[in-house]
């Protein structure tokens, strides 16, 4: 009976689901010709953006697809400001960072990312210096005179994200067009090379010069260095002589994030007994899930997902634990101790694939809780020193604490190049 007379109808007609499905197909298809209708004019927006953009010949324009003030952007940034190159910088950045006071250094413009105002700021810089394909999502023509940094995010990382790998059907044709757009990629290892050519990057420049954002894990600790590993202890309510491990697992293209159960507990008791000393467990998530992370409950546990330079944590960090993110590729130029702890290894292997076996690298491979605990327990430090240089070498790794210095060179060049360049080319660079 209708509910007006008192009571519950509580039973589901075969009418009642029809229409529901009807109107979920509806609602699908109108979703799609919307989607449609605003890339087509989307597209004709930023053509028009970069037909009117005249390029300025000392304009710079960086963005990281995690929308912060970090990566390898980051300490290329750093470098031409401490050099003092004359050069008019612009960042593109998401708005809760870019709004975060003493997020950005001092004199460096901010836009908002995918604004109408990024658009005219990349259609009219000189140089465009990016580390991923996001941006390129929405596809905005890049002219013949201007040049096209790619830098990448990861190193000698384990997950492949070539074509064949991939499930993102926009990504994997940002990525194609950003293979045809970028003149130069940032290199660190022979390794890497091999993964810029046999993905999307076949016909770029390979710049070998190491990664800008490993310089301060390769360069010795200074008084200064030491000096900022102090200060983000503090800021992070980290005591100056406890020890500290950083546990960083990557997404899920599945969306199943089951697999992130560390026992914080177990940990400790494991690292106190191999290590010494009083541990804290700093988590961080990937950016694309950082609402994700928490402290389990436990007041030793802190959550730093959105804490935008994961170098300055690697800093921090005496200890390393990820399943298979490539950070932990940057963490061992520290020579400190890492590990994997990978409990959906064959899941994963075949949701995105590997370039290497995991049990090839130096670090101990765990796959619950337990082993992981006994893994730590058993560490043979000298066992890890001896894999870890021969991975290294076998990856052809190049790093040398130098590579801000190189990168901010060749930019130098660049903009020297710039001065007398004509600026009357408005045709697209590759098609």
């Amino acid at each position: 009976m209708d509910g007006s007379f008192g009571f519950k109808v509580s039973k589901v007609t075969a009418e009642n689901k029809f229409v529901k499905y009807f109107w979920a197909i509806i609602g699908s298809f109108f979703k799609k010709i919307s989607g449609a209708i605003n890339r087509f004019f989307g597209q004709r927006v930023r053509n028009r953006i970069s037909r009117k953009g005249k390029v300025e010949p000392n304009k710079i324009f960086f963005q990281t697809f995690q929308g912060d003030y970090t990566c390898n952007p980051k300490y290329i940034t750093e470098e031409l400001l401490k050099q003092g190159v004359d050069a008019h910088i612009v960042w593109a950045g998401r708005k809760r960072s870019i709004r975060t006071p003493g997020a950005f250094p001092y004199g460096i413009k901010t836009v908002d990312m995918y604004s109408y105002e990024m658009m005219q700021e990349m259609a009219t810089a000189k140089i465009i210096i990016t580390n991923s394909v996001e941006y390129q999502k929405r596809k905005l023509p890049i002219k013949q005179n201007q040049v096209v940094f790619q830098t990448w995010h990861g190193s000698l990382g384990i997950k492949r994200f070539d074509k064949g790998h991939n499930n993102g059907k926009a990504w994997v044709k940002a990525a194609e067009y950003n293979g045809k757009i970028a003149d130069y990629c940032i290199s660190n290892s022979t390794f890497e090379n091999d993964v810029y050519r046999e993905s999307f990057w076949d016909k770029s420049e390979i710049l070998e010069y190491g990664h800008p954002r490993n310089d301060i894990l390769v360069n010795p600790i200074d008084e200064e260095t030491q000096k900022k590993i102090a200060e983000i202890k503090d800021g992070l309510g980290i005591a100056k002589d406890a020890k500290v491990v950083l546990y960083g697992p990557t997404f899920r293209d599945a969306h199943n994030f089951d697999c992130y159960n560390i026992k914080p507990d177990v940990l400790f008791e494991a690292l106190e007994e191999r290590f010494g000393g009083e541990w804290v467990l700093m988590t961080r998530y990937h950016p694309t899930v950082r609402k994700l992370g928490t402290g389990f409950g436990n007041k030793r546990v802190i959550n730093v997902s959105s804490y935008p330079d994961i170098q300055e944590l690697m800093l921090v960090a005496d200890i390393a634990i990820t399943d298979y993110s490539s950070w932990i590729y940057d963490f061992m130029l520290t020579r400190k101790p890492g590990f994997i702890f990978a409990t959906d290894i064959e899941k994963y292997d075949n949701e995105r694939g590997f370039y290497f076996r995991l049990d090839s690298t130096p670090f101990p491979v765990a796959t619950t809780p337990g082993s992981l605990a006994r893994k730590v327990k058993a560490f043979d430090a000298e066992k890890y020193a001896a894999d870890l240089e021969k991975f290294l070498e076998d990856k052809g790794c190049f790093e040398d604490g130098q590579a801000s210095k190189r990168t901010v060179e060749k930019i130098k060049e660049i903009l020297e190049q710039a001065k007398n360049e004509p600026q009357t080319d408005k045709q697209a660079k590759r098609k």
